[in-house]
């Protein structure tokens, strides 16, 4: 009902331009970029809110549903300051020029979280990391095409 990327690419690019570092896909494969960084997980992809609307025009079926998605943010870095710094300045983003942005792509800022500590214990040290989860609400539509019962003819007797 709805592409990845309709979500994926506006929000990779205005929290890139917003932060001035680097936004992934977490959990990906591919050498990491050089800290600071962003890394975003689609924790819960597709969450169905209030009915599905149906429409038909001819032989075309239109289902639409609002569905709800929520993303978690984390800002990965080599000290504590960078990786709180950015990842304040992200949910800044999603509280406000966010909110302007993803709407022209028809996506709407649901909620923002607070933010927490995601710190992960490497070999001999730790990656910081702080984050905050951010729920997402887009329409989701699917169009198909249905065969038509044009005349039924019934026989007596069977």
């Amino acid at each position: 009902m709805y592409r990845y990327d309709d979500v994926w690419l506006p929000t990779q690019n205005g929290l890139s331009r917003y932060t001035g570092i680097e936004v992934i896909q977490a959990d990906g494969i591919g050498k990491q970029p050089p800290y600071p960084f962003f890394s975003i997980k689609n924790i819960s992809p597709a969450i169905g809110v209030g009915q599905v609307a149906e429409n038909l025009e001819d032989t075309m079926m239109t289902i639409e549903q609002d569905i709800e998605m929520v993303l978690s943010i984390t800002c990965n870095a080599e000290n504590i300051e960078d990786a709180e710094d950015y990842s304040n300045k992200a949910r800044g983003y999603f509280l406000g020029k966010g909110v302007i942005e993803l709407s022209d792509a028809n996506i709407a800022v649901v909620e923002v979280l607070g933010a927490n500590n995601r710190d992960v214990f490497l070999t001999i040290d730790y990656e910081r990391r702080v984050g905050f989860d951010v729920r997402l609400r887009i329409r989701g539509r699917e169009s198909f095409e249905i065969e038509v019962i044009e005349n039924i003819e019934i026989k007596e007797g069977i």
